[in-house]
């Protein structure tokens, strides 16, 4: 991809100009439940790992925290929660932990919620090692509001570089971002790229050339997902502010 060169998804969230996200979806779409539901389980997938790790910095050992995640998803598909005031509801992530306080707060009785749910399964935990994801982010010194915050942080990171791995595989350059990827959220040390482009049987003003690509697309996925947890385009630059503070933490 030329330096220059942006995706129509990309172009259009620097203009402001794109029109839906899943959040928006989900927050628009009051007349169709098939909808609203599909959002809304694809924004769930995404982000189930802030929400275990703050029921397990609350002290729920894994079992629970797996049940407690699942019964508060089919909370969400079912309840009047999405429809009532709230402030914070124009981001995703504000939104989300305010719900489950409340689903936790004793308004949401934990029988209720499984016979809600009706043995609906929105998280696979068979295909998950939640346990290994959750020490990867696990902060013991932090309170459950500081571990979600920073997961949730770590989390849409982490989505942006599954698309880019899978951008770059699609177009034949899966070796060539395995060797880079250190690279992209990274600071090389003296020596590095030499040492890449001799494994990538290239020149070291190759290997510069392709980190920057590597560097500048993966800013334009972040500020993707970004896009896609807020309602209003406004928003993307301070949410993207709050994203790295909640990394400096």
């Amino acid at each position: 991809m030329p330096p220059n060169e942006m995706t129509n998804d990309a172009a259009a969230v620097a203009s402001g100009a794109f029109l839906s996200t899943q959040w928006s979806v989900v927050l628009n779409a009051h007349r169709d439940s098939a909808v609203r539901r599909e959002a809304l389980e694809k924004l769930c997938a995404a982000y189930w790992l802030p929400i275990y790790g703050y029921l397990r910095r609350r002290g729920n050992l894994p079992p629970d925290a797996e049940d407690l995640t699942q019964s508060f998803f089919a909370y969400l598909m079912e309840s009047d929660f999405l429809d009532r005031p709230d402030p914070a509801k124009g981001r995703f992530r504000g939104y989300l932990v305010g719900a489950l306080r409340h689903f936790l707060g004793g308004h949401f009785e934990w029988e209720n919620a499984r016979k809600r749910g009706g043995g609906a399964r929105f998280i696979d935990w068979a295909r998950i090692d939640a346990e290994r994801e959750y020490a990867a982010i696990d902060q013991p010194e932090g309170d459950p509001s500081q571990s979600y915050e920073t997961a949730w942080a770590l989390a849409l990171l982490s989505r942006a570089l599954a698309r880019l791995e899978e951008e770059q595989s699609a177009a034949g350059r899966a070796r060539q971002l395995a060797v880079l990827k250190p690279f992209v959220s990274g600071t090389p040390n003296p020596g590095d790229y030499e040492r890449a482009a001799r494994e990538l049987g290239t020149s070291r003003t190759n290997v510069a050339v392709w980190v920057h690509r590597l560097t500048h697309r993966y800013g334009e996925l972040v500020k993707l997902e970004v896009a896609m947890t807020v309602q209003d385009p406004a928003d993307i630059k301070s949410e993207m502010r709050h994203l790295l503070q909640a990394l400096r933490k």
